[in-house]
């Protein structure tokens, strides 16, 4: 009996080892991308009158490239330019800092970032487009500073200057790094406490065309702004939002997995000066534990009101208890002084259950806001936040929802998905779920904020293993989405995985800040399995020009044939489209030289393809509406 007991425990012994090898065989496994065949052209085509707001200040730069956080001042996450179908990973550079927001370009194409953590003593950093190497960095090592903002100089036609801000100065720049003006916030750094986390990071600098001034939040609540020629402060005094700290919740990953993953972040990237872990500090500013405004705002160019997603006040959540259970959407307005320079004040307020990690976006017009809650919700308010719908997608809505100027489209994302929703003006509806499918035989899930360009929705996408309701994700990569079905047209793998935004400059390249958050804990969990965690920027560079060239005049003849049917009365709405077809037209012309020069479109059917650019530009540009359709329309047959 004893000998057979042992035999039965010596079997269930093999059998757990045997057990336990194929599960770690099946979590290590390396995901591996399916091919890709070049993209045909999408069939998506623009619906309706397009959103139209105020015409676009002479200082904020077209929407060709993220000039700030989110393309624009209302946080649309919508480029008018169209970018390469079809893509590779390129260079990797600046790999000892977490960047967590960013980057930022200018018309040249120069890279510029705030680093959330760096051992190096850093606030700012700017990056040549083409290698990779830094031009010049402004000191001030802190909690970081947020995604420079990048505008145009009026004084100097055809400059832009950059703006950036810590939590004590503002600072207006060059693009060679010299100084234009240099001025304190009016806040002062709060005493350091051990063992408590600092609440002074600002987000990215944002523009009032009306006031023409540049405006900073910071984390704990904090509001400044300032002259943009000359750095002076437009308000009384810095306004402070009214909410309390959020409450933390309690719900968190294991504390194992937590110290494994603060273990690899300060490998990586150095210890944090409080101690507490940057993983942990990673993960608090997600789900807004201790904060007040946990991501970027809004300002709407109609009438230069700032809105802001932050904390409700302590009582609101019906107890004082230091701490605020629900979240709080907030319009802020100047009000005059006859004794001297405006205050801000709260006009219009919108209370929700949970908190909000999100940005709030606004339609180009600014009639509608959209924000996010904890439990699912997309919520979409008008101008005076007042509820007209909300849609749950069943999880958490990670940054911000990208709200496109064209047929009521709304994209949103949650850590594992990516809908596509449509906006009826009273209620909503989802339109689909994307398809995510690059790594087959993998968990494949949603690993960044939507990026819509006029041929597609650029994404990234993580794969790796599911286990219950967590994924451990292993290999990130970019994708561009059909905006018609959300299937792939094209994915490509990169090195790291990134919590920021999908940034894409003015060559139509996508640009990736690099923060691990769920390969920090994979590669806690895996050790040398995995490659080490790394910062800094990757570039993706275009591949096919040619087919570049061809969904740009394509996107092109699709917004003509809108155009020209577009009646009179929707001035605003005429003038977006045909300044959209320029910009598009303009790339047209950029990417079939390019294309020429690496050999795919030959001289000759270069030369039938120059003088149908020439007359598609001539049209739009005398607003000939009937000739542009012909002329754009024969040059997307022709590169077809």
């Amino acid at each position: 009996m004893t000998k057979r007991i042992l035999r039965i425990s010596l079997a269930l012994i093999l059998f757990l080892a045997a057990a336990a090898v194929v599960f770690w065989l099946w979590l290590t496994a390396t995901p591996q991308v399916r091919a890709f065949p070049s993209p045909p052209l999408s069939q998506w085509t623009p619906q309706g009158v397009r959103e139209a707001g105020p015409a676009l200040s002479a200082v904020f730069p077209a929407p060709d490239a993220f000039h700030t956080m989110h393309v624009n001042t209302v946080n649309s996450d919508e480029l008018w330019t169209a970018i390469a179908p079809t893509f590779e990973a390129d260079w990797v550079a600046e790999t000892g800092f977490y960047i967590a927001e960013g980057p930022t370009f200018d018309n040249a194409g120069n890279l510029y970032f705030s680093p959330s953590w760096s051992p190096e003593d850093v606030s700012l950093v700017a990056m040549d487009r083409l290698t990779g190497q830094r031009r010049w960095s402004i000191p001030g090592k802190g909690a970081g500073s947020g995604a420079p903002l990048v505008l145009n100089d009026l004084a100097q036609p055809g400059q832009q200057l950059i703006y950036h801000s810590t939590y004590t100065t503002a600072m207006a720049l060059r693009p060679d790094g010299s100084k234009v003006w240099r001025v304190p916030t009016g806040l002062s750094l709060p005493a350091h406490v051990p063992g408590k986390r600092s609440q002074t990071h600002m987000w990215g600098m944002n523009y009032m065309p009306g006031a023409d001034a540049v405006v900073a939040v910071s984390m704990d609540g904090w509001v400044t702004a300032f002259d943009r020629k000359t750095g002076s402060p437009l308000l009384s005094s810095p306004f402070h939002l009214p909410g309390a700290p959020a409450a933390s919740l309690l719900v968190r990953i294991p504390k194992f997995l937590t110290r494994w993953a603060n273990r690899e972040t300060a490998a990586a990237f150095g210890p944090t000066d409080d101690g507490l872990g940057l993983f942990d500090t990673i993960l608090d500013v997600i789900y807004g534990n201790g904060v007040n405004v946990a991501n970027y705002y809004a300002v709407d160019p109609s009438d230069d009101s700032i809105v802001v997603a932050a904390t409700a006040p302590d009582a609101q959540d019906g107890k004082t208890d230091g701490v605020s259970d629900n979240g709080a959407l907030y319009r802020l307005r100047l009000k005059p002084s006859a004794q001297g320079r405006p205050s801000l004040f709260i006009s219009d307020q919108f209370y929700f259950s949970g908190g909000t990690g999100s940005t709030p976006t606004l339609s180009a017009n600014g009639r509608y806001v959209v924000v996010s809650d904890d439990n699912g919700n997309v919520i979409t308010l008008d101008r005076n936040f007042r509820e007209l719908w909300r849609v749950n997608v069943g999880d958490q809505v990670a940054a911000s929802v990208a709200v496109a100027a064209d047929g009521d489209e709304m994209y949103a994302v949650t850590k594992s998905d990516i809908f596509k929703l449509h906006n009826d003006g009273t209620s909503g509806r989802i339109v689909w779920r994307a398809t995510l499918d690059a790594y087959p035989g993998f968990s494949n899930f949603n690993a960044l904020t939507p990026t819509i360009v006029a041929n597609g929705v650029v994404i990234s996408i993580g794969a790796g293993r599911r286990l219950g309701q967590s994924q451990i994700g292993t290999q990130f990569g970019m994708g561009l989405l059909d905006r018609e079905t959300g299937h792939l047209r094209w994915f490509t793998p990169g090195r790291e995985e990134s919590i920021a935004v999908t940034s894409i400059g003015p060559d139509g390249a996508i640009y990736v800040a690099h923060s691990p958050v769920r390969r920090a804990v994979a590669r806690g969990v895996m050790g040398d399995k995995l490659p080490p965690l790394i910062g800094g920027i990757q570039r993706y560079k275009p591949t096919r020009y040619d087919l570049f060239a061809r969904d740009a005049a394509c996107a092109a003849a699709a917004l003509a044939q809108r155009w020209h049917a577009t009646g009179s009365e929707h001035v605003n709405a005429r003038r977006d489209d045909q300044a959209q077809i320029t910009l598009l037209l303009r790339q047209v012309r950029q990417t079939l030289e390019e294309a020429s020069q690496r050999h795919e479109i030959k001289p000759k059917p270069l030369a039938a393809l120059l003088p149908l650019w020439s007359q598609a530009q001539n049209s739009t540009a005398q607003t000939q509406t009937a000739s542009a359709v012909q002329s754009i329309g024969q040059l997307c047959q022709a590169l077809q």
